[in-house]
């Protein structure tokens, strides 16, 4: 191929350290010499998991490819300037992802028995390819890095906007509660809130934001954010969920959305005034009774549409009553047989331990001990997140 033409594509540029200023080193010119421009034809492989590798390295000049893991599930995407399969000019392990041409790709191509031939004629052009490879593997360890840094930020973050203290929230009479977040990835889309609306009336809440990650966490702040805002000024809940709800509507570009069940005891007479923004049914133990999910209508998402009407219900809580709440990530946990936890499996495990259902930080860690045990072994796959309050 013609290597002027080439050393315009800005990685190949940084990735050979070519100055624009002077001439390609001659290593790097025979190397980009040797390359052959081909098309890939849409929805063929550009490599094929398991593969051998004699086909060698690719570059794309035109054209989108997807990457895919064995069970053909995006993991990236690859367009101008990317390279593929470059370890296989020097190594003899077979293709580790699927790269697929997503429309017609044109590429620039070095097969590896070729590389080999060229390489053996003039060392400075193995000495060429192994610099762009340690360049490359450099500054992807370094963006790891980086990365993972400011994971690690969120996370903390993240972990301070959620109770972790509810020393105060026990003194009222009647009342011990507690709540857990353990996020699927470093910042989860998970979250829960329980504060004071005034001396008699204990808000508590949980939700769940669509997808994971820092968007979902960012997503998480502002839903919260503005549920509490608008709880703490003491109006009835369902203008509470309606502000809420149009402020996340309010340019939300991306389509995120998040599931809530809010709760207002009243710790003077037992009455728990709630709504439910589409989320999972909470499960209640009269007295010495079992857990059974409550009955309750579901009205849409927050941040979906602006100006939907949601429904306050309500729900006693009696001295000797215990609520417990949770999100998906419970019931949609899967076993190495990839079986869902499900309803049915849940009230199980919460009358497992009926009995233990004074000890709020006991209970919660029994529900989250049953969840694994139920997992085996297999990868948490969503946030797992749980609100209780006992009255015993």
């Amino acid at each position: 191929m013609n290597a002027q033409y080439l050393r315009t594509i800005p990685t190949i540029r940084e990735f050979f350290k070519i100055d624009e200023t002077k001439e390609l080193q001659e290593g790097v010119r025979l190397l980009l010499e040797a390359m052959t421009e081909i098309t890939i034809p849409s929805g063929q492989d550009v490599v094929t998991i398991g593969a051998e590798s004699d086909d060698g390295m690719y570059i794309i000049l035109d054209g989108v490819t997807q990457v895919l893991d064995k069970d053909e599930r995006l993991i990236n995407t690859l367009g101008l300037g990317d390279f593929i399969g470059e370890l296989g000019l020097i190594n003899n392990d077979r293709r580790g992802a699927t790269v697929r041409a997503q429309g017609d790709v044109r590429c620039a191509n070095i097969s590896k028995s070729l590389f080999e031939e060229i390489a053996l004629q003039n060392r400075k052009i193995y000495g060429t390819f192994m610099n762009m490879l340690y360049t490359k593997t450099t500054k992807l360890v370094t963006e790891q890095q980086r990365i993972k840094s400011e994971l690690e930020v969120a996370t903390r973050i993240q972990a301070g906007c959620l109770e972790n203290d509810f020393t105060e929230f026990n003194k009222l009479e009647h009342v011990k509660l507690t709540a857990a977040m353990r996020p699927a990835k470093e910042v989860g889309g998970d979250f829960y809130d329980v504060f004071m609306i005034d001396d008699t009336h204990l808000c508590y809440l949980i939700a769940d934001v669509s997808g994971k990650g820092v968007p979902a966490a960012l997503f998480m702040s502002m839903a919260k954010i503005h549920i509490r805002n608008y709880a703490t000024l003491g109006l009835p809940l369902t203008e509470v969920a309606s502000r809420a709800n149009n402020n996340l509507c309010y340019k939300n570009e991306e389509g995120m959305f998040v599931t809530a069940f809010i709760c207002v005891l009243d710790v003077v007479s037992g009455d728990v005034s709630f709504v439910n923004a589409g989320h999972n049914l909470p499960f209640i133990q009269k007295g010495d009774g079992s857990f059974v999910m409550i009955q309750a209508k579901a009205n849409l998402v927050f941040g979906m549409m602006e100006d939907i009407p949601y429904k306050e219900q309500h729900v006693q809580l009696d001295p000797g009553d215990c609520m417990y709440l949770y999100t998906d990530g419970v019931t949609e946990a899967l076993n190495p047989a990839q079986q869902l936890l499900g309803d049915a499996y849940l009230a199980d495990m919460l009358n497992r331990h009926k009995d233990e259902a004074s000890d709020v930080e006991g209970f919660v860690q029994a529900m989250y001990d049953e969840v694994d045990h139920f997992a085996d072994g297999e990868m948490q796959a969503d946030d797992i997140t749980m609100v209780y309050i006992s009255r015993k």
